[in-house]
C-alpha cells in the first residue's frame, strides 16, 4: 500500500519539478513564484494584507545579444538580479520569470511601498552601470510595470498580468521608467488588454446547449444519475465548453474528477478506469488509504491489475494477465468504487471521450445503472455516426449504439455559428463594438462559423490593431477583402512564421508529445535551459497556440485545438520528425 501511497503524492513528478533555484542568476525562478501563489498568499485577506508586484525586463536585450553574444548577456542578466536584491530587500522576493523578464513579489506590502522599491531599482540601474571585465562598457537600462492587489487584482494571474501591461506602458513610454497599473490609460494598452480579454471570452451561441447541461445538472441533483456526451467537429470547442462547464460547478461539494481520453490507449482495458481511481484517490483526504488498508487479499489481487503499485507482497506469485478472471475483475470494480467514496456523489469530466476503452464504458454503464452512488458523466467526443459509417466504429460509438435507450444518454450538439452569435461574441468581449456593416455575415461566411477560426481572426484584428478603443467606444475598422485569412492553415503558419528558430523548434518539439506535455519533460528533452524554454512558451501563448496552466509544481502546456496540434505537427518535414521522435 505504501506504494500505492507514494506513486499518487509523486503521480508523474520529475526531479526538477522540486528545484525552485534559476541556475543563471541564483534567484527565485517561476516554479516557485507559482507555488507561492497557490499555496503561501491567503487571497481571501488581500484587504489586510495587500500583495504587490514588480515585473522588469531589460531593454534592448535582444540587441545587447545580438551585438556583443550571449554570454555578455547573461552577465547582464546577473548584473540585473544583483540590483534586484539590493531594490527588495529582505521583504522582496526576487524572480527570473522568463528570459530576460524578472519579477520582485512584495507579500503585505501595498503599492505605495512598492513603487519606492521600483524607483530605488531604476536608480541603482543609473548608479551602478555594468562594465565587463574586457572594458566592454554598456548602458544598461530597465523598464518596470507595478501592481497590487487588491487594489488591481484579485488572484496571482492577473496581477501579473496587470504588472505585465503597465510593463509594456513604460516600454512604450521611451523605456526605462517605472509605470503602475491603476494609472496607464487603456487606449495606450488595448492591444495588450485585450488579448488578456480574449483568454477570457466564452464563445456565444450555445445557450441551447447550456441549457441542456443545465438541465442534466438539475436531475442529478434530483438524485437521477446522468450520462451527457457533448459532440461536434474539429474546432467546434468542445474543451472549452467542458472547461467552462467545471468554472461553473467548481463550487459544488460534490467531487469532481478531470480526465482525459488518449488515442494511443483506447485499446488497453481500463487504462481510462486507471486514470479516474487515480484522480478520485487523490481528492480524498487520505489518499483513500482507509479503504485501501480494509481490502482482502483477492480484491488487492484484482486491483493490482488496474493499480499495479497496490502488489507490494514480493512472496505472493504475480498473476499473469490472461488468468485474471475479467467477471471477478469487473465485479471487484463495481463495488470498489462505491466504496471509496462511501457512496457519495461524484461528477465525472472526461475530454476526448471517443478515446475511451470499451471495458471503462461498460464499467460506467454497470455503476449507472445499479444505481448505488449518484453518479454524472459528463465528457466530449467528435460526432457520433453509430451505424453510418464504413469504417469500424470507436468503442464509444459501439457503445452509444447500444447501450443510449437503457442510459437515457444525452446528446449535446455543438454545431457551427451563426452570423448573429458571431457578432454576440464581439459584443461580449468588447461591449458596444462598433463593426462594420454586414461583416458578421461575411466572418459567418469565411469561417462555416467554426469557433477556433473566428477566434483566431479575432486574435489577429486584435494583434493588428484593426480594434481600437477611442474614448469609451471600441471599434472594429474597415478591413479589405484580402486581408483576413482564408482558412486557419494559413492563420497557424502566419503565426508560427513570427516565432524565431530556437521558439519554432521547441514548438515542433512540443507537438511530438501530442495535445500536451508539461514544461520539465520539454525542457529535459530539450538541450536548452529552463527560462529559455519558458520564453518560448510566453511567445507561444501570445500568439494563440498554446495555453499554459501551473499544476502540482509543473506549467502543463496544452495545443488551443487539436488542429492547431495537428497543423504543427504535419508542418514538420518528415526527416525532422523522425529525428524528434
Amino acid at each position: 500500500m505504501e506504494d500505492l501511497q507514494y506513486f499518487l503524492q509523486h503521480i508523474g513528478t520529475d526531479p526538477s519539478r522540486l528545484i525552485f533555484e534559476d541556475e543563471l542568476t541564483g534567484l527565485y525562478n517561476r516554479r516557485f513564484l507559482l507555488n507561492y501563489f497557490e499555496h503561501k498568499l491567503n487571497w481571501d485577506a488581500l484587504e489586510a494584507e495587500p500583495v504587490s508586484l514588480l515585473m522588469l525586463d531589460v531593454d534592448r536585450f535582444k540587441q545587447i545579444n545580438d551585438t556583443h553574444g550571449h554570454d555578455i548577456g547573461d552577465q547582464a542578466l546577473i548584473w540585473v538580479a544583483k540590483l534586484m536584491k539590493q531594490a527588495a530587500g529582505e521583504d522582496g522576493l526576487s524572480v527570473r520569470y522568463a528570459g530576460d523578464e524578472f519579477i520582485i513579489l512584495m507579500p503585505g506590502t501595498p503599492k505605495k511601498k512598492a513603487l519606492k522599491v521600483g524607483e530605488e531599482l531604476l536608480k541603482l540601474a543609473h548608479e551602478q552601470p555594468w562594465l565587463k571585465e574586457m572594458e566592454v562598457k554598456l548602458s544598461i537600462t530597465l523598464s518596470v510595470g507595478a501592481a497590487s492587489a487588491p487594489e488591481d487584482a484579485q488572484d496571482g494571474k492577473d496581477l501579473i498580468h496587470k504588472a505585465d501591461t503597465a510593463l509594456y506602458y513604460a516600454k512604450e513610454s521611451g523605456r526605462d521608467c517605472l509605470a503602475e497599473s491603476g494609472e496607464v490609460p487603456p487606449q495606450e494598452v488595448f492591444s495588450k488588454t485585450s488579448l488578456h480579454q480574449l483568454e477570457k471570452g466564452t464563445v456565444s451561441g450555445r445557450e441551447s446547449q447550456f441549457k441542456q447541461v443545465s438541465k442534466a445538472l438539475q436531475d442529478f441533483n434530483q438524485g437521477e444519475n446522468q450520462f451527457v456526451i457533448i459532440e461536434g467537429v474539429d474546432g467546434m470547442g468542445k474543451s472549452e465548453f467542458l472547461k467552462t462547464i467545471r468554472l461553473n460547478i467548481a463550487d459544488s461539494d460534490i467531487l469532481q474528477v478531470e480526465v482525459k481520453g488518449n488515442l494511443q490507449e483506447n485499446f488497453h482495458p481500463y487504462y481510462m478506469t486507471t486514470n479516474i481511481l487515480v484522480g478520485i484517490l487523490n481528492a480524498l483526504p487520505d489518499n483513500g488509504a482507509e479503504i485501501l488498508n480494509d481490502l482482502t487479499p483477492q480484491e488487492i489481487t484484482y486491483l493490482s491489475y488496474i493499480l499495479p503499485q497496490l502488489h507490494q507482497s514480493k512472496d505472493s506469485p504475480e498473476q499473469k494477465e490472461e488468468e485474471i478472471s475479467r467477471d471477478q475483475l469487473f465485479a471487484t470494480l463495481v463495488g470498489f468504487i462505491p466504496r471509496l467514496l462511501d457512496s457519495g456523489p461524484l461528477m465525472l469530466l472526461i475530454d476526448d471521450m471517443n478515446f475511451c476503452d470499451e471495458a471503462s464504458l461498460l464499467l460506467l454503464r454497470q455503476i449507472l445503472l445499479r444505481d448505488e452512488m449518484p453518479l454524472l458523466v459528463c465528457g466530449t467526443s467528435s460526432h457520433l455516426q453509430p451505424g453510418e459509417i464504413q469504417r469500424k466504429p470507436a468503442p464509444l460509438e459501439s457503445f452509444f449504439a447500444q447501450h443510449h435507450q437503457e442510459l437515457n444518454i444525452v446528446r449535446v450538439m455543438l454545431t457551427p455559428l451563426t452570423a448573429t452569435d458571431i457578432a454576440k461574441h464581439f459584443q461580449r468581449i468588447f461591449p458596444q463594438v462598433h463593426l462594420p456593416e454586414n461583416f458578421d455575415m461575411r466572418l459567418a461566411q469565411l469561417t462555416q462559423g467554426n469557433p477556433l477560426f473566428i477566434s483566431e481572426i479575432l486574435r489577429k484584428l486584435v494583434s493588428d490593431r484593426k480594434i481600437t478603443l477611442t474614448g469609451e467606444q471600441w471599434v472594429l475598422e474597415r478591413v479589405e477583402e484580402d486581408y483576413l485569412p482564408k482558412s486557419l492553415e494559413e492563420i497557424v503558419s502566419q503565426k508560427v512564421a513570427v516565432l524565431d528558430e530556437e521558439s519554432r523548434q521547441l514548438l515542433d518539439q512540443a507537438s511530438t508529445f501530442g495535445e500536451n506535455v508539461s514544461l520539465s519533460m520539454l525542457t529535459g528533452s530539450s538541450e536548452l535551459d529552463e527560462s529559455k524554454v519558458l520564453e518560448f512558451i510566453d511567445q507561444a501563448v501570445a500568439q494563440g497556440l498554446i495555453s499554459s496552466e501551473y499544476h502540482s509544481n509543473d506549467e502543463n502546456i496544452r495545443f488551443l485545438s487539436k488542429r492547431i496540434l495537428n497543423l504543427t505537427y504535419g508542418a514538420i518535414q518528415e526527416d525532422r520528425k523522425q529525428e524528434l521522435h
